[in-house]
């Protein structure tokens, strides 16, 4: 009997333990196993670091990536893995100080309650970091999505490989380039298989990204291999017609002065990417600083950036097609909605970059034929006339650009880096799709403006909790979440932003846009003068096709 009652109360315990796994709210299935996430409140629930990935080590490094093998028993998914190999600095001294790790190709999943008490799918925002193709992570602490989440839809991010790791390439199918991109797609993917575990809906997918993150987000738009992975995207001052944002002859050139400083002396690519394999990450990742800190110094403001998207060659899995100018004036992507948008003072984030550069900045003032961005296509007899309107618009024809630390050299950068190409994306996309155009100018009494970045803080955890802050917090958040819900950030007279309704870009002269400051206003042509004299220089002096813009 005693026999008996243990044989009984062993089976009853073994099915009561399983009937409680398969009910535990934390523990989910997904297509490579069982994940374990954490309860951070009633309203909020993560699963971080589940891998969409094998780890791009050995042979994989600089490889696309590879779907992950299965694993037995649960996954922790209860802490941030460790972002990318990258140099995080606000100071070119430590640019050489490698960070992260190889094996970082891992996504995170919030919700805003158990997968298991969901009862209809809910819309899922997918995020996609800046950090100039070079830095950045998807951790929590970055980008906590508390706010987001609260609004009652899903969150993703992850990981991506970013630098040489990244966006290495020599043209060719020894390294197409895009490795990040095609990180991103097979995340994108991980999500369209796995997401309904989570309580998501797979085929109501916003996907967003800011900065080097959004024009990452528009080369995936119009790219071929993601067609029906999400159904609308955000583009926060970033988008492939900025310079700054893809790279023609630059990328091939690093590959091989990286190759060159580490002793890697060849012109084959086969065996420059073969023996640049096999270098420990830290000090190729070393070396790989060194070349984009000597690009950016020989190239200022139109050289920041080494490791970037480019068009690749002609292959069948080239993430990168053409010129993105060409395809969106066709309108040869997806008709999804999109908001897009730029903060008033990009560039001032980048102040201290002007500061560190000093006096070499006065070559502007000296040869103002260096002004003139490569994207006009200018031919070489108009270059040095092209030069004096440009300086003499921002300056005066006997005025300085680098007076008065730099703010006029400034105004010029945040409408060549930023203003001009996003505002010349939203009309070649509104000619096409729904499109939503904003300018957020909100900022505190520390700055002139709302520099790059400034909007994340409300997006975002923060600690900014004055009256107006909570006001901005509150909106934005709103209008984020109703376009992943509704495909329109204002269905309705959206209180928390003051009863606004935000209509979208007309496709004609005016440019329809919101004003995201302490009061919430519509308006149209934003920066109008500045961009008036951008395009009437284009159409004299540019010659198509543009890639940039």
């Amino acid at each position: 009997m005693l026999f008996m009652a243990t044989f009984w109360t062993t089976v009853i315990v073994t099915l009561y333990g399983t009937v409680v796994a398969q009910t535990d709210p934390l523990e989910v299935e997904i297509e490579n196993g069982w994940v374990r996430g954490k309860k951070i409140t009633p309203n909020f629930y993560s699963w971080q670091g589940i891998p969409y990935a094998k780890p791009p080590l050995g042979n994989l490094r600089f490889e696309p990536p590879q779907k992950p093998d299965n694993w037995s028993g649960t996954w922790d998914a209860s802490y941030d893995r460790s972002e990318c190999v990258q140099t995080t600095s606000d100071s070119l001294a430590s640019v050489i100080v490698p960070t992260g790790n190889e094996d970082c190709l891992y996504v995170n999943v919030y919700t805003p309650k158990p997968p298991n008490t969901v009862q209809t799918p809910l819309p899922v925002m997918i995020w996609v970091y800046g950090g100039a193709f070079f830095q950045g992570n998807s951790s929590y602490e970055l980008y906590g999505p508390d706010k987001l989440v609260s609004q009652n839809v899903i969150f993703v991010s992850f990981n991506y490989r970013v630098g040489i790791f990244g966006f290495i390439t020599t043209g060719n199918d020894a390294a197409p380039g895009n490795t990040g991109l095609r990180d991103q797609i097979l995340a994108l993917k991980w999500v369209q298989h796995n997401i309904a575990a989570f309580g998501g809906d797979p085929h109501n997918v916003t996907v967003f990204g800011q900065s080097a993150g959004s024009v990452s987000v528009s080369n995936l738009l119009l790219s071929p291999l993601t067609q029906g992975l999400f159904h609308r995207v955000i583009l926060e001052s970033g988008t492939a017609l900025c310079d700054w944002g893809g790279s023609t002859t630059h990328g091939k050139e690093a590959a091989f002065k990286t190759g060159a400083l580490l002793g890697i002396l060849t012109s084959d690519s086969y065996d420059l990417i073969k023996r640049l394999k096999q270098v420990p990450a830290d000090r190729l990742q070393r070396k790989a600083s060194i070349t984009m800190a000597v690009n950016f110094a020989t190239r200022q403001i139109h050289g920041l950036l080494t490791y970037l998207p480019v068009i690749e060659h002609k292959h069948k899995d080239a993430v990168v097609t053409g010129s993105y100018f060409s395809h969106l004036q066709r309108g040869d992507f997806p008709k999804i909605p999109v908001m897009i948008g730029y903060n008033s003072i990009e560039v001032l984030y980048f102040k201290i970059i002007f500061d560190l550069l000093g006096p070499l900045l006065g070559i502007y003032d000296l040869v103002p034929a260096d002004l003139v961005p490569s994207s006009m296509r200018a031919n070489a007899s108009d270059v040095i006339r092209i030069g004096a309107e440009i300086k003499n618009f921002y300056a005066g024809r006997f005025g300085s650009l680098i007076g008065s630390h730099w703010k006029k050299l400034q105004k010029y950068a945040n409408d060549d880096k930023f203003i001009r190409p996003i505002q010349q994306t939203a009309r070649l996309l509104a000619l096409h799709t729904q499109t939503y155009l904003y300018l957020f100018s909100y900022h505190d009494s520390t700055t002139e403006g709302a520099v790059h970045g400034d909007e994340l803080n409300y997006l975002f955890n923060s600690n900014r909790k004055s009256n107006s802050d909570k006001f901005i917090t509150e909106c934005i958040t709103k209008l984020w979440t109703n376009f992943a819900k509704y495909s329109n950030p204002t269905p309705h007279n959206v209180t928390q932003c003051g009863n606004i309704t935000w209509k979208p870009v007309a496709s004609g002269e005016n440019l329809d846009y919101l004003s995201i400051d302490s009061n919430i206003t519509t308006s149209t042509n934003p920066n109008k003068k500045e961009m008036d004299f951008w395009d009437k220089l284009f159409k004299k002096y540019g010659n198509m096709p543009f890639n940039t813009y």
